[in-house]
């Protein structure tokens, strides 16, 4: 299809095409280059191949795959194994694919540029456009755009989602956008506007995804290159992108049908391989397109109703009909005699403003905004730079009240003190018989969360212990043992007492030691057997029936209302496979749908209580439905016996309908503290302890901890659960997870020393009354250093350079692709590319 013109430009303004009429032209490389690599395909093999490299991709690029037929470039992802290079190591990829950048060809400096493309279809298609430094740079590659990646997860489905990034030496924004269409349907238009050195924003289809500007992050001023690329996803990206799996198909194409540059007359930057005559046409007499006023077009508070007191935070939110970009910090004058401050939003169609009571505000029946301030020189306008209409904002909230004393608090405590205490125990294998090498898990379930101090143990009655492993801040605390041929044989295991030895403590938020009397458990139907077992000469094991051998609600007890969830985790005597979506049936009428646990002996069902809910005293399971070909199997194939899930809770009630109570309550905003606000690690697969913790004094809120500006090239990972989680997105972990530890990991693999800044916040959320709190905003900042380890003499890359042009001469006759060694740096980067090259 013929793509028109972007808003505010005209044909006119048209400076490069490429609609893919024939043959690839020569502006296009058949492999991925950047400027750090002086122009020669990253990751190259010898064969004109070329790879993005790291620990995430399963393809190769080879020229092969990249063909113009019928108007259209196609770039082909075949299940076809090729051999090739990352990062230094030889490589087997399992996907042969293909890629082109217009390095040195087609470059530029600003001005909108819109791609045509059908995104390919299937697990794993990772379909990338993106922008790199280019030939006619001054430094490395110190800036990457992400115009899209297509296949990401955590937003909606995977074929709907619009992926944005700016990486930058100053740090990386950008997102993951449901756009409710399936982008792999047919041809849609992929824009960026950039302003050099100011701002660029992202569209689809015309329609405005996210904008940047240089008050968030730095914006590339230099002439960028390029590339696009059909890239699949492996199993390491599972968790934030789909992966290829037996469902990929075995091929997957990516089609580009254009690709159109527009500058207007007079702007900033530079165009290099331009390839149509912009002209100036006459200014039209009336305006063809009417200039948009951003403005307010809804005010919400939160709270919205009640009285706040000394101490309460007010959050505002304005809503535009735009986005909008915020300069320095504007205000909200209230009729409490305050100012509501600007907190964030700048990019979006809604900023938010926050104000705490003071002592000094004047008492009100109906806080109201009676204007916005703009003092300072602090701007509201929209990416054209027209200011934003505030007159809007303007509103008094009905309800909510402004009380600057301090509440009066009852002459007696209204809520007794909790002590936590050990509800229930579990062991898992819960039966049989355990040998030398074996390993038991024992959870302790508590009535509420905990904090661990030190290495707490339970002594057991053979004699050994098992140690704590992980769980603080949460209501479950897992202690491990292996069996060793010193334990003493016993037909029923048995936990015997709680140890807090070397100053070990369990207490919840508040500082109140446990009651760990609970801990004392016998697991009649567990044996420990110290021997190794006796293998007979003949088998005679008999078949092995896999069943539910214990079933353990979380939360135990209590009383669950409205959008609270419980999770149920089924333990098995073995592994078990998990085909299709079980689920469990409940005696409040609702199901508890399967969530994970495929290839281990526990499984977790999860179920969210409904308005629709039957309310009961005691929760009960009252079976289990496979229903569309769902199963439950061991690995010989043998369906479970799953008549052991059948359990009543006694003390888990729920209650759909929520009584308000009498006196209003409110989260309580989470402690954050960070260790080290300035860290280092070395690159290539360095690490260190991030160092961040959290805590709050209401045990019953629910904290999750929210990291953003983690770049590209970074990835952190939780001690909990050992979940990595990727860079270029925001994150949010759970209180559990951060307490179990966070390690970062830097793959950075360049010459420079990239500094990016991590900001980090807590959220507290009240599960009663649905209040929200956060802690302030803390950094960190992050340097990534080439590791010193890597460093090469110059005689051995010189020697390396040699043996790559011996290759050379002997695998091709181009100047392209060449070998080239993965730990050439910046210092002897161009005497060996250019040794490298074949001599003719």
């Amino acid at each position: 299809m013929a793509l028109a013109a972007p808003a505010g430009f005209t044909s006119s303004n048209l400076v490069y095409q490429d609609t893919f009429s024939s043959s690839l032209d020569s502006d296009w490389h058949t492999y991925i280059t950047s400027r750090a690599a002086n122009g020669w395909a990253w990751n190259s093999y010898g064969s004109g191949g070329s790879g993005p490299g790291g620990a995430y991709d399963a393809d190769y690029d080879m020229p092969s795959q990249v063909t113009v037929s019928n108007g259209l470039l196609n770039l082909t992802a075949a299940k076809q194994t090729v051999t090739g290079m990352n990062q230094g190591s030889v490589q087997s990829f399992p996907i042969t694919s293909g890629a082109v950048s217009s390095y040195g060809n087609f470059e530029f400096n600003g001005g909108y540029l819109q791609i045509s493309m059908k995104a390919p279809s299937g697990n794993g298609a990772w379909p990338g456009l993106w922008l790199m430094p280019g030939a006619g740079s001054s430094s490395g590659d110190n800036f990457e755009i992400d115009i899209q990646e297509g296949g990401y997860t955590g937003s909606g489905p995977a074929n709907q989602a619009f992926s944005w990034h700016l990486h930058s030496p100053s740090g990386t924004v950008g997102g993951v956008v449901d756009t409710g269409v399936d982008l792999t349907a047919g041809f849609h238009t992929y824009g960026i506007n950039w302003v050099p050195g100011q701002s660029i924003t992202w569209y689809l289809d015309g329609r405005q995804i996210a904008t940047v500007t240089s008050a968030q992050v730095q914006i590339p001023n230099q002439p960028m290159q390029l590339i696009m690329s059909n890239q699949v996803a492996n199993s390491n990206a599972a968790g934030w992108h789909t992966a290829l799996d037996g469902s990929t198909p075995s091929t997957m194409q990516m089609q580009i049908d254009e690709i159109q540059l527009y500058r207007l007359p007079g702007s900033a930057g530079s165009v290099t391989g331009a390839n149509v005559s912009a002209t100036t046409p006459p200014p039209p007499t009336q305006p063809t397109t009417p200039t948009v006023t951003p403005a307010v077009t809804s005010v919400t508070a939160s709270p919205g109703t009640g009285i706040e007191h000394v101490g309460d935070s007010v959050t505002l939110t304005l809503a535009f009909n735009e986005a909008v970009n915020v300069v320095g910090k504007p205000t909200l004058t209230l009729n409490d005699g305050s100012t509501a401050t600007y907190v964030s939003g700048s990019g979006t169609s809604a900023l938010t403003f926050r104000t705490t009571v003071a002592s000094t505000n004047t008492a009100t029946s109906a806080l109201a905004v009676t204007g916005v301030s703009l003092a300072g020189g602090a701007t509201i306008h929209d990416a054209s730079g027209v200011a934003a209409n505030l007159a809007g904002a303007v509103k008094t909230f009905a309800g909510l009240q402004i009380d600057p004393t301090s509440p009066t608090l009852p002459s007696q405590p209204t809520t007794p003190a909790v002590t936590p205490t050990v509800t229930q125990v579990v062991a898992s294998p819960g039966t049989g018989v355990e040998h030398v090498g074996d390993t038991v898990t024992f959870t302790l379930g508590f009535n509420e969360a905990v904090n661990v101090v030190g290495k707490p143990t339970l002594t057991l009655n053979d004699g050994s212990t098992a140690t704590y492993v992980s769980g603080s801040g949460t209501s479950a605390l897992t202690f491990r043992t292996t069996v060793a041929s010193t334990n003493t044989a016993t037909s029923a295991l048995a936990v015997t007492g709680v140890s807090l030895a070397g100053g070990a403590t369990i207490r919840d938020a508040s500082g109140v030691a446990a009651n760990l009397a609970g801990a004392v458990k016998t697991f009649a139907g567990l044996q420990i057997d110290p021997t190794s077992p006796t293998l007979p000469s003949q088998p005679t094991t008999p078949a092995v029936t896999p069943t539910v051998t214990q079933v353990v609600a979380s939360p135990g007890t209590g009383v669950e209302h409205v959008g609270d969830t419980v999770t149920f985790t089924l333990g098995f005597n073995e592994a078990v496979n998990v085909a299709g979506k079980p689920t469990l049936s409940l005696n409040d009428g609702s199901t508890a749908t399967y969530v994970s646990g495929s290839g281990t002996s526990a499984l977790t069902f999860r179920t969210t209580v409904a308005s629709t809910d039957t309310q009961t005293s005691a929760l009960a399971i009252t079976g289990v439905n496979l229903p569309s070909g769902a199963s439950i199997k061991d690995a010989g194939g043998a369906a479970a016996n799953l008549a052991g899930a059948v359990k009543t809770f006694a003390g888990l009630q729920i209650s759909p309908s929520v009584t308000a109570p009498s006196t209003p309550t409110s989260s309580v905003a989470p402690v954050l503290m960070i260790a080290d606000t300035s860290l280092s690690v070395d690159g290539r697969g360095g690490t260190v302890d991030l160092g961040v913790k959290v805590a709050t004094t209401d045990p019953n809120d629910a904290v999750t901890v929210t990291i953003k500006g983690l770049p590209r090239y970074e990835t952190i990972t939780d001690n909990l659960d050992g979940r990595t989680y990727r860079g270029g997105r925001d994150i949010t972990l759970t209180a559990a997870q951060v307490e179990s530890g966070l390690t970062l990991q830097s793959n950075y693999r360049g010459s420079d020393h990239p500094v990016a800044t991590l900001s980090i916040t807590a959220t507290g959320r009240d599960p009663s009354t649905g209040s929200v709190t956060r802690s302030a905003s803390q950094s960190i900042t992050v340097t990534d250093p080439p590791p010193s380890s890597s460093t090469i003499s110059a005689s051995a890359n010189l020697n390396f350079a040699v043996l790559s042009q011996y290759l050379a001469s002997h695998h091709g006759s181009s100047g392209v692709g060449q070998l080239l060694t993965a730990a050439a740096q910046a210092g002897g980067w161009n005497e060996q590319s250019y040794l490298s090259k074949p001599q003719h």
